[in-house]
């Protein structure tokens, strides 16, 4: 994805200071647009927590590894910016180990010396942790996080996979070519989109994404591309 387009300055700053929902086909982008977001949010002193059911070794680089809450504490109190963490592989592990480390993250956001702290909690397939009728650590991010300086990224396949909460409270959401049937998008308001299926299908626009952040302006985004890190100034041989 060397070609295309960088993500400016103020969506970033949108998706650092409210929830956002990412939804994509597998190979649609959205993976490698995560990963993206979560290092540029890194360079503006976001602190970030990627949370892998999957245990993806593309995301290992994004922080430190924790496998228990324990582990994530440690991290958490020495300040350490860049957390990924690795829950069990049972559903019931999953959604356990989630909701305890929200609430480390909360109860960590009380203290004064984690006032200034803005933080990122991105989950990856987070259908998988969300029981029907909710989860207690996703309803409590995506309800009250945003006012601490806590906000949420979800991503998942499809629309139809998201809660309501997460869905109604994510002001910034991206979207790429999904399996959601054109009826269901109408019935989120996503007619828009709906019509757009034939341009997000087409191999021509393979990683472009749909989003928005808020206010009702929807926009289509070519693939993104990596800012340039500075290297400092270049020094010349003397001849």
């Amino acid at each position: 994805m060397s070609d295309g387009k960088e993500l400016s300055k103020t969506f970033l700053r949108d998706i650092s200071q409210r929830h956002t929902a990412i939804v994509g086909m597998t190979r649609s982008g959205k993976t490698y647009l995560c990963k993206h977001i979560l290092e540029e949010l890194q360079g503006m002193n976001v602190h970030t927590v990627f949370f892998d059911p999957k245990h993806d070794d593309d995301f290992a680089s994004l922080g430190t590894i924790c496998r228990t809450p324990m582990q994530f504490y440690a991290q958490l109190i020495a300040k350490n910016p860049r957390i990924v963490y690795r829950p069990p592989g049972t559903k019931e592990g999953r959604q356990q180990h989630l909701t305890e480390i929200i609430d480390l993250i909360f109860n960590a956001h009380r203290n004064k010396k984690f006032k200034g702290i803005r933080r990122v909690i991105a989950i990856d397939e987070i259908q998988l942790m969300v029981k029907k009728g909710g989860h207690d650590g996703i309803e409590r991010l995506w309800t009250v996080g945003a006012g601490q300086g806590i906000v949420g990224l979800a991503i998942t396949q499809r629309v139809q996979l998201l809660n309501e909460t997460v869905w109604s409270q994510s002001e910034n959401k991206l979207l790429f070519k999904v399996e959601d049937r054109p009826e269901y998008l109408r019935s989120r308001n996503l007619e828009h989109f709906a019509e757009l299926r034939d341009f997000f299908l087409d191999i021509a626009h393979r990683y472009w994404f749909y989003y928005t952040t808020g206010g009702g302006d929807w926009f289509r985004h070519p693939p993104v591309r990596a800012r340039p890190k500075y290297e400092g100034p270049l020094r010349l041989k003397r001849s």
